[in-house]
Formats: C-alpha cells, structure tokens, sequence
C-alpha cells in the first residue's frame, strides 16, 4: 500500500535540497535562455519551437533527477532510505515528484517566453510531452544511480543531454540521410514529428507508441540498475 505521507516527506526533503543547491537551480535557466532566443527569431517551425519544451525535459528532468538520486549516494543516505519501511514504488514517486512539478513549470514558462503555439488537439501534445517526461525522469534515475557524486552526472548527462535533448536540431543543420532516419526515432525528434503532425491534422499514433514504448523501455532498464546498483 503506498503511503501518501511517506511520498510527501520524501518530496519535502528533496524540495528543500533543491533549494540549497546552487548548481542544479542554475540548470532551469538553459531551456528558459534557448525559449528567450528562439522568441527573437523568426523562426515559424513549430517542431524546431518545441526544442525548449524537450531541453525542459532533458535538463530538469534528467540532469537534476540524477543530481538528486547522486546527492543521496553521496552523503549515504540513499542506503539509509532503501532501509527505511518505505517500498520501491513509494521512494520513485517521492525521488521523481520535485523534477516533475519543477520540469511542469519550466515548460509551461518556455511556452510562454518562446510564444510556442500549443496545437488544438492540444491533448495529444500534453499526453507526448507527459509520456516524455516520465522518459526523461527515468533516464535522470539511471544516470543517478550510476553516478556516484552529483558532478558526475554532468560527465554522464552532459553526452545524454546532447544526443536526446537537440537531435533534431542537428539534423536540421547537418542533414545526413540513414543517419536521420535512425535519430527520428530517438524521443525528441519524434516528439517533434508529433507537433508537426498535430499541426497538419495527420495521424499522431505511431508518434505517440514510439514515445511510449521509450518510456516503457526506460523504466524496465531503471528497475533494473536500481535493484542492482541501489546499496553500491
């Protein structure tokens, strides 16, 4: 049975943590500066707009996930929480709640200062961006617990932030045939092919299983290394 007052605790430590933090803060103003940027453009692309939205994900979901799981490795609290009567799924929903409301408000602060039109099957934009997040929430998990100091997860995200945050904006400028076709199929390209779809009324299925099937495999490979990494 999970206890909501056990998540609550969990989520109030981290939130106070994250306070305190300096360097985990300063990494919401990247896709907040890339929103601001592309707002000064003229660039009418709705996929290339969304760049922001994806490098919320990336850098709030991910790097300061891994930041948090790292700093609980660090100080070797994170042994003393996996002992505690806390289960499994009470201590991922309370490690992952202060990333998700943090990557929500970033996003929707992007939206704003980027003047990204949300499409009107707007709905379909929220469930990609969701599906998204719980991706990118999973992968800040692995890079935590693989990491054992919070700089670490910079030498780890840093590579992972490239490849799954700005894919599509390199192949824009460096379009490569075979290899395009293979990166479309990395989340943040496909997310943009979901905007571009939602924004010409075409089909948004394929888009939406190949997010969630990233996701599902996501949070297998982050149960995995949990369980095997988890008191190292």
């Amino acid at each position: 049975m999970i206890s909501l007052k056990r998540i609550q605790t969990i989520f109030v430590k981290d939130y106070k943590d994250l306070m305190k933090n300096s360097y985990m803060l300063t990494t919401v103003i990247i896709p907040i500066f890339f929103a601001y940027m592309f707002s000064r453009g003229e660039i009418e692309d709705a996929a290339l707009l969304a760049l922001p939205i994806t490098l919320s994900l990336v850098v709030v979901g991910s790097l300061i996930q891994a930041g948090m799981i790292a700093e609980e490795k660090e100080k070797n609290t994170l042994r003393g929480l996996l002992l505690s009567p806390l289960n499994t799924s009470e201590i991922f929903i309370g490690k992952s709640l202060v990333s998700v409301i943090v990557s929500i408000l970033v996003v929707m602060i992007c939206i704003f200062v980027s003047g990204f039109k949300i499409p009107e099957q707007w709905w379909f934009f929220v469930l990609g961006t969701g599906i998204n997040l719980i991706f990118f929430i999973s992968i800040g998990t692995i890079l935590g617990l693989l990491s054992r100091t919070v700089m670490e997860t910079s030498v780890l995200g840093s590579p992972v932030m490239l490849l799954l945050g700005t894919s599509s904006f390199f192949t824009q400028l460096f379009p490569i045939g075979n290899l395009n076709r293979i990166l479309d199929f990395l989340p943040e390209p496909r997310f943009a092919l979901l905007i571009t779809a939602l924004n010409e009324g075409t089909s948004v299925i394929e888009h939406l299983l190949i997010l969630g099937l990233w996701a599902f495999v996501s949070i297998i490979l982050c149960v995995i290394i949990f369980k095997r990494r988890r008191f190292d």
